[in-house]
């Protein structure tokens, strides 16, 4: 009985403080529609999901992703962007450049954000002592470096535009040049 009630408490202490309810990714793919994926440019095993809120505004989303789970920093809502960073994860909201009215959530996690993110997509968001901290000292430097050598192996996050190599020319998910159907649909 004793091993049953630790194992419960860890499992509470684990996830928000309640066995009951998931974790912030979890939360998010249960909750949105996957829009797209962004593949890693350096790791082909990493990616960030791009969920979209619809009709939602960024504060709406950022305060309801808060009351699931509390993240350890976030930044303030500026030029329709936020940042939310979670224990391995970090979740940026973006307005949608399709429609104002709707929110993309980006969840990427912390070696994919070290791995791929140009330094500037944090500046103004977040600490560059949270970044260092996170990512290893020196790292907006190092990562700049490599930037200016290899600007398409940098992503600038979802809105963003350029030449970011982990960008699927045919996204995963919202369209793709398979018509489906399996055996003997006529293909």
């Amino acid at each position: 009985m004793l091993i049953v009630a630790v194992m419960l408490f860890l499992a509470a202490c684990g996830n928000g403080g309640s066995i009951f309810k998931d974790g912030i990714r979890d939360y998010i793919s249960t909750t949105y529609p996957l829009y797209d994926t962004i593949s890693s440019a350096s790791n082909t095993d990493q990616y960030a999901s791009v969920y979209q809120a619809q009709g939602r505004d960024i504060a709406s989303v950022s305060e309801e992703l808060q009351n699931h789970e509390t993240p350890e920093d976030l930044s303030e809502i500026r030029d329709g962007k936020q940042i939310l960073v979670y224990d391995d994860l970090f979740v940026t909201l973006t307005e949608s450049e399709e429609n104002a009215s709707d929110t993309m959530i980006e969840v990427a996690e912390e070696e994919f954000a070290r791995d791929n993110y140009r330094p500037s997509f944090f500046e103004g968001y977040l600490l560059a002592s949270l970044l260092n901290t996170r990512f290893g000292s020196g790292w907006s430097t190092s990562r700049s470096q490599d930037c200016n050598l290899y600007p398409e192996r940098c992503y600038g996050g979802y809105n963003s535009s350029g030449t970011y190599v982990g960008k699927n020319a045919i996204p995963t998910i919202r369209g793709s040049s398979n018509r489906g159907g399996g055996i003997g649909s006529g293909k």
